[in-house]
């Protein structure tokens, strides 16, 4: 009985450590995008397991010469000619509406820039709490990176054009991590409890 019983803790255990869904980071680079559903006013598209929507207008494409870092970029505009706003919000979330952290993103002007661009960022926390700041970059050419320390556990980000002026704002490269749930957790610990009782069974043995 004993020779069956450790065998089945092991594979057992193995089974709850692979099956819990470990952290895992992606950077969302808009190279090949899944435009499965398009909606024009608001604007929706998905890629590479993100949803974005936009109020007014967004669009994939190469970088605005000499901003293109070789690959399409996410390009949207401050004005929301539907509302008649000056900002026009981009919103991503993930597709399976599991949290994330956000890490780190790339973003540069676009067409009709100045010296300057600023970009609005909003993280919202799952309670509906919220997070907000803006980036700044010198229109010098090239995209500029900016980390972002202690925005985790988001449901969903808010990216807001250009306000400086009515030009185009590019972002591409947001590397983002994927939030565990605490069942996977729970699972993981399970396996590695379960390993233990098999490696105490053993000694014994």
């Amino acid at each position: 009985m004993k020779s069956s019983i450790k065998p089945m803790l092991y594979a057992l255990a193995f089974a709850a450590g692979c099956s819990a869904p470990l952290a895992y980071a992606d950077t969302i680079t808009f190279d090949n995008p899944d435009l499965s559903n398009v909606a024009v006013r608001p604007t929706i598209f998905t890629t590479q397991g993100f949803v974005f929507t936009a109020i007014d207008y967004e669009l994939i494409g190469g970088g605005v010469q000499p901003y293109s870092n070789g690959t399409n970029v996410l390009k949207f505009a401050p004005h929301d000619i539907v509302s008649h706003t000056e900002t026009n919000a981009v919103t991503f979330r993930r597709q399976d509406a599991a949290l994330f952290n956000l890490n780190s993103l790339e973003f540069s002007p676009g067409d009709y820039a100045g010296d300057d661009v600023r970009m609005g960022i909003k993280g919202v926390f799952a309670d509906g709490s919220t997070v907000s700041g803006f980036v700044q970059a010198h229109n010098g050419g090239g995209l500029t990176p900016v980390d972002f320390a202690g925005w985790t556990n988001l449901a969903s980000v808010v990216l807001t054009g250009n306000l400086l002026s009515q030009s185009y704002v590019q972002v591409d490269n947001i590397n983002v991590t994927a939030v565990p749930e605490p069942a996977s957790y729970a699972m993981l610990f399970a396996g590695l409890g379960l390993l233990g009782i098999a490696g105490r069974r053993a000694r014994r043995a």
